[in-house]
């Protein structure tokens, strides 16, 4: 084999970053052209059962013991020493880092002579929780970047001295439908149901969506929020704001198949997002027709158009309501993406050779 490239990621949970990026490594492991191995940094990621056989997995800890505090305290640089250890096992040539969650591995690029790889699919707000020295190691020691769409690239192309490439984050629609179409369950009847997905966080506008629920009829609409709470104080006000009223139901799925069939029977999908570097979630709604009223959020601009939906460029509830109400709902949207699924994969796996 080539070149040997490991992909570092956070736990290979089902969010949108990790699934993209596993869905990509997948098809290029088929290639046999290039030697992958996958560094994670939590055990218990629910695709971590898919990882083919052939793919060596290894676990980067932070969670540090008292002896490893002690010993970092004497000067023992122990993530450094598990990288070093990951590196004489594997030896490899590149690192893949996934996300900005993990830029301090930057710092040893020099001191194992990779190089390096990192996948954008933030945009500004994120950054605020990234320290100044991070953002520094990704201007100075990624010697590749990926952007997820192009603002993504905009953001970053007046002073990123290196390459940048976009691989536009978007959904397999074939896989997709097949899913829903092998476990095709009776459509509800009767009240509207308007859906949402992702992760409970004020960037996903939750507690936007939670209050346009709340301004329109329970009689004549459903509002779902496919998405797992997080152990925070944003998602412990959410929870009591909602029970005052009801008027949301949170929903945890435990599969994709499960997750895929309650979207699919969505009469409308409502997107919340205050900022989106692409929104894979409104893909996912445009495979199975569903409309889509979005906020102003970026990436609503790169998917919604006149044929599938509406965008929303006032926040207030009260006017997310009248783009309910306005856009018709018995009208199904057109399902044709701007990005294809093969094409992004196709640039993907020519990064490596």
């Amino acid at each position: 084999m080539g070149k040997r490239v490991l992909f570092f990621l956070n736990n290979l949970n089902r969010t949108g970053s990790e699934t993209l990026l596993f869905n990509f490594i997948q098809e290029l492991h088929k290639t046999q052209k290039i030697s992958i191995g996958i560094v994670l940094m939590e055990k218990g990621g629910e695709l971590v059962p898919e990882i083919p056989s052939t793919i060596p997995v290894f676990y980067l800890d932070f969670h540090f013991k008292w002896l490893d505090k002690i010993a970092f305290h004497l000067g023992k640089d122990i993530i450094g020493q598990q990288l070093e250890k990951i590196q004489k096992q594997f030896k490899a040539d590149s690192w893949y880092l996934n996300t900005i969650a993990h830029l301090g591995l930057l710092r040893y690029k020099k001191q194992f002579s990779i190089h390096t790889y990192v996948h954008i699919h933030e945009l500004l707000y994120n950054f605020e929780s990234l320290k100044a020295d991070e953002f520094d190691l990704l201007k100075n020691e990624c010697d590749h970047l990926i952007a997820c769409s192009g603002l993504v690239e905009d953001l970053f192309k007046p002073y990123f001295k290196n390459k940048i490439t976009i691989i536009n984050s978007t959904v397999n629609q074939k896989e997709l439908v097949d899913v829903v179409n092998r476990n095709k369950s009776n459509p509800s009847k009767g009240k509207l149901k308007i859906v949402s997905s992702g992760t409970i966080c004020y960037r996903k506008g939750t507690d936007l969506f939670l209050e346009v629920a709340q301004l329109l009829s329970k009689e004549t609409y459903e509002f779902i929020w496919l998405g797992k709470f997080a152990n925070n104080a944003y998602s412990e006000i959410i929870k009591l704001k909602n029970a005052q009223t009801n008027s949301v139901q949170f929903l945890q799925t435990n599969t994709q198949k499960e997750y895929l069939e309650i979207l699919a029977q969505a009469d409308l999908f409502l997107s919340t997002s205050r900022e989106e570097s692409m929104g894979l979630v409104m893909q996912e709604a445009v495979t199975f027709h569903i409309p889509i009223v979005a906020l102003n959020s970026g990436g609503a601009s790169l998917i919604v158009n006149s044929q599938n939906g509406v965008i929303c460029y006032d926040h207030r509830p009260e006017e997310i309501v009248k783009a309910i109400e306005k856009i018709k709902l018995e009208k199904k949207g057109q399902s044709i993406l701007p990005f294809q699924y093969q094409q992004e994969i196709e640039k993907f796996v020519s990064l490596f050779n």
